[in-house]
């Protein structure tokens, strides 16, 4: 995992390249729905604020089971492996519904990849060993954002991988504690892949909320002394009165915020920040292994529900 965050400040900049320089197909935003299972359905709410909400997000099986919605559009289904059993079923149940449909995935001759009309495939260096996702979800955002015709004329990122490790120094989790991720928009996507990389990497109990939402119900489910608060923002909305707020009355809070206009390139160092933020939590509790696979019997059961 460790391996996969450092390379993607030389890759991702190869792929930003890539897909500027290749004929990526080009869509009307409002034609588009994009659908993806855990950090792929991520990916897709990504895309669908990206487009301010032109185009559409979708779980999959919810599709799969109206498949009227696509009737007359373009459909992207971001997959890493291919392999997804419910992606591959929407697939062949929209075909001859939707416009055209797009696998965005590692693998070209992965089964989705072969029953779809176009692929856009997912380029980076992987080390050939399972863990928990993090350069295919980078190189997600940016194929999607090529999909709406919205990839960063540059791509640096050394600088937001070192902020990184400095800010993921500072956050202390106690042992029992959670975590909820906050945001708004593109980074209520970022929310989204934050809480799955807890899940994964350590096995903990992790919340995305939009901010309207943290206010209600949520609010009182938090532990002042044991649980996190992530609030990740673009310093344009409502979040540094929250965080005051939450800090004033006893909330252990960190504000995410990293600086930059394009939207694209803020969501990649943002996910690099997540990215750290989990495998540094990991590295203070000494595991050797991320959490999903150091339990054998649940991945058996994952693979199962999903393959």
């Amino acid at each position: 995992m460790a391996e996969e965050i450092s390379n993607q400040t030389r890759d991702l900049p190869r792929f930003a390249s890539w897909l500027r320089e290749t004929r990526v197909p080009k869509f009307n935003p409002s034609s588009l729905i994009f659908a993806g299972s855990g950090d792929s359905y991520a990916a897709a709410v990504f895309a669908e604020e990206l487009s301010h909400g032109k185009s559409l997000a979708s779980d999959p099986y919810e599709l799969l089971t109206n498949i009227g919605r696509a009737r007359g559009k373009n459909l992207a289904i971001v997959s890493i492996s291919g392999r997804t059993r419910t992606n591959i079923k929407l697939a062949k149940k929209a075909k001859n519904v939707a416009v055209k449909r797009i696998a965005v995935t590692v693998n070209p001759e992965s089964p989705l990849a072969r029953e779809c009309d176009d692929t856009l495939q997912l380029r980076y260096r992987a080390p050939g060993i399972l863990t928990s996702g993090t350069i295919s979800f980078t190189t997600s955002l940016l194929a999607c954002g090529a999909l709406l015709r919205n990839v960063p004329s540059t791509v640096r990122l050394e600088s937001a991988l070192s902020a990184a490790k400095v800010w993921a120094r500072e956050l202390k989790l106690t042992k029992e504690g959670s975590l909820v991720f906050v945001g708004s928009g593109v980074d209520f996507a970022l929310a989204l892949y934050g809480a799955a990389k807890i899940h994964e990497v350590l096995g903990t109990r992790a919340e995305a909320v939009y901010p309207e939402q943290l206010g209600h119900a949520k609010l009182f489910t938090i532990d002042k002394k044991r649980d996190l608060i992530v609030y990740i923002s673009s310093r344009r909305d409502k979040a540094l009165e929250i965080v005051r707020l939450l800090h004033k009355n006893g909330f252990q809070t960190s504000l995410l915020t990293t600086p930059g206009t394009d939207l694209v390139s803020r969501s990649l160092k943002n996910a690099i920040y997540l990215q750290v933020f989990a495998l540094a939590l990991a590295e203070r509790k000494q595991m050797v292994e991320v959490a999903f696979l150091s339990d054998p019997g649940r991945l058996g059961l994952s693979n199962k529900l999903i393959y």
